[in-house]
C-alpha cells in the first residue's frame, strides 16, 4: 500500500494555526518511512520539522479511500536528495477512511443546542464531520427539518479544547435503549471546523484501537 512516489499530507498533532504539508515518499524501510522535504500547503515553500515532531499523516489510496496514521520525526537522511526519516508502525495501525463518508465514532462530548427559547444542554451519543446524534430528555420539543445553531466542545489529545459553534439541522428522531436521540446534520460547515472534527474523531478512533490492543 505505502509505496515510493506516494503523497502525504502532514499536520502537525499540535495544530492550533491548522497547518497543513505535503509531501512525497522517496523511500522506505520496515518502520521507517523517506519523505522528501515537505511544502507548507499555503505558502508553498519548504518547511523544516524538528526531530521529535508529532503528526497526523494521510495519503489516498486507489483515489477513493483515505488512510491516517500517527507518526514523528526521526532524523534526516542525505543522498541523492535531502530526506526526513519519519516513524512508521505497520499498516495495521493505519485508520481507514471512505472519501465523501466522514467517519462515525461513539462519543460523548458537551453540546447546546441553541434554540431561540432557551439553549438546551446535553451530550452527543456519536459524532463525524457529517454531523450527531445528541441525547434528549422527555420535556424538550423538536422536530424533524428544525433549524438551530449548536455549541460542540471537543477536547484534543493535546490538552486543547476547540469550542465550534455550527449551523445545523433535525434530520431524524428516535429512541435507543429507553433514550430519546435526534439525529443532527451539520450545515454550512466551514472547512477549518470539518478539519478540527475530523482530526478529533481520528484521535478516537486511535484511542479505541489502543484500548482494545491492551484488552
Amino acid at each position: 500500500m505505502i509505496k515510493v512516489g506516494i503523497v502525504l499530507q502532514l499536520e502537525p498533532l499540535d495544530n492550533t494555526e491548522n497547518e497543513r504539508y505535503k509531501c512525497k515518499v522517496v523511500e522506505f524501510d520496515e518502520n521507517v518511512l523517506y519523505i522528501d522535504y515537505p511544502i507548507h500547503m499555503k505558502t508553498d515553500k519548504t518547511i523544516f520539522l524538528m526531530d521529535g515532531t508529532q503528526l497526523k499523516a494521510s495519503f489516498v489510496f486507489n483515489d477513493q479511500t483515505v488512510y491516517m496514521f500517527d507518526t514523528e520525526v526521526l532524523g534526516r537522511k542525505k543522498s541523492k536528495i535531502p530526506m526526513v526519516h519519519i516513524d512508521f508502525k505497520g499498516e495495521d495501525q493505519l485508520i481507514k477512511i471512505q472519501r465523501r463518508q466522514f467517519v462515525r465514532v461513539d462519543t460523548s462530548i458537551d453540546i447546546s443546542l441553541m434554540m431561540k427559547e432557551n439553549p438546551f444542554p446535553t451530550i452527543t451519543e456519536d459524532i463525524s464531520a457529517g454531523g450527531c446524534a445528541v441525547i434528549l430528555n422527555r420535556e424538550i420539543e423538536l422536530a424533524k427539518g428544525n433549524q438551530f445553531p449548536v455549541l460542540l466542545v471537543f477536547p484534543m489529545q493535546t490538552g486543547e479544547y476547540h469550542y465550534l459553534e455550527i449551523d445545523s439541522r433535525v434530520v431524524r428522531l428516535w429512541e435507543k435503549d429507553k433514550k430519546r436521540i435526534a439525529s443532527i446534520q451539520f450545515i454550512n460547515l466551514a472547512e477549518n471546523d470539518r478539519q478540527i472534527i475530523m482530526r478529533y474523531c481520528f484521535e478516537k478512533q486511535l484511542e479505541m484501537r489502543r484500548k482494545g490492543l491492551k484488552e
